[in-house]
């Protein structure tokens, strides 16, 4: 499932028009959570914005499916007060170097062990750049089953979306509006029967799907699908952000933490920085050019009788040579 959609000439200016104008009752609303976001990422202040202009979309009918599929998937993470992540620059790094493998068994696994279905996961500024030259600095990520349409309904600050029916047993969506106003919207079902997964080469909106377009929307995917497999597999453990990860360095003394109520999202994140491996060539020729050696994902048998099976990453290693 794919699809590009243009929103408007700049999502900027949209932010600005839709706030200067005093934006609207769920804007209020969110705002007044107040979210304390790191700074090089999108601020709580523009991220509002954006949820609250796509939202209320998804019962619009002149609207393509693709924009109707996003802010459903978003209107959710509303309703259901779903988490916030924050992709740490050195974990994207790592992702972008990794093979996600195979997707039939990884993602068949991760349907039955997901530990959430709805989650905004907050990237780095100006590290994910799409075809249109525009950054990719969120995604909304949603994962639906007909086993439990509970996953993908609920009523709250004046919306209520509804259970979006679906052919496969399971669907994983991901959705966003990059910097230049033109919605990324993409998704793969899986047969449980089957046990593969169903990825239909259709378009949801008007705008033309090219072949850089497709090759984005397979990297954005994996980006995805590793994310999810980090919080299941890797790391079910995730650190909160701190104050002082949200200020601006001065110099001068730190800034108190402030009296009135806020909220802080969620690292995604290694515990400890991981230092690049460098190896040493035994070998008197030159040095081989510095490259990364890809990572992977492993699927291995567990537990007693080894019945069981979990994944694990292999993770990506920068290698280096020198002269003997």
């Amino acid at each position: 499932m794919e699809d590009i959609t243009v929103l408007a000439d700049s999502r900027d200016l949209l932010i600005k028009v839709f706030i200067k104008t005093g934006g609207n009752e769920l804007y209020k609303i969110l705002h007044r959570k107040n979210y304390k976001i790191p700074k090089n990422y999108i601020q709580w202040r523009e991220l509002a914005a954006l949820i609250s202009v796509n939202a209320p979309l998804f019962n619009h009918s002149s609207l393509d499916l693709a924009q109707r599929f996003t802010a459903h998937r978003i209107a959710l993470w509303v309703v259901k007060d779903a988490p916030i992540y924050c992709l740490d620059n050195q974990l994207l790094e790592q992702f972008q170097q990794t093979d996600i493998g195979d997707e039939n068994l990884i993602f068949k696994d991760l349907v039955s062990q997901i530990p959430l279905h709805s989650m905004m996961l907050l990237l780095p500024s100006k590290t994910v750049v799409s075809p249109d030259g525009g950054y990719v600095d969120w995604l909304n990520i949603h994962c639906s089953h007909v086993r439990h349409p509970e996953w993908s309904v609920g009523e709250k600050y004046g919306l209520s979306p509804h259970y979006m029916t679906h052919e496969d047993d399971a669907v994983l969506h991901f959705g966003c509006v990059d910097t230049k106003g033109t919605i990324w919207f993409s998704g793969w079902g899986i047969d449980e029967a089957e046990g593969k997964l169903k990825q239909a080469k259709i378009s949801y909106g008007k705008a033309p799907v090219g072949k850089n377009d497709d090759n984005f929307v397979q990297e954005l995917r994996s980006l995805t699908m590793q994310c999810l497999m980090f919080l299941t597999f890797e790391k079910l453990e995730t650190d909160n952000v701190t104050f002082k990860e949200t200020i601006n360095s001065t110099g001068f003394t730190p800034l108190k933490e402030p009296k009135e109520k806020c909220l802080y999202p969620r690292w995604l994140r290694e515990g400890e920085k991981r230092q690049a491996r460098h190896i040493r060539e035994n070998t008197s020729h030159a040095s081989p050019v510095p490259h990364w050696r890809r990572g992977h994902w492993r699927r291995a048998a567990i537990g007693k009788g080894r019945l069981h099976r979990r994944w694990n990453w292999i993770k990506p290693t920068f290698v280096t040579g020198s002269f003997e």
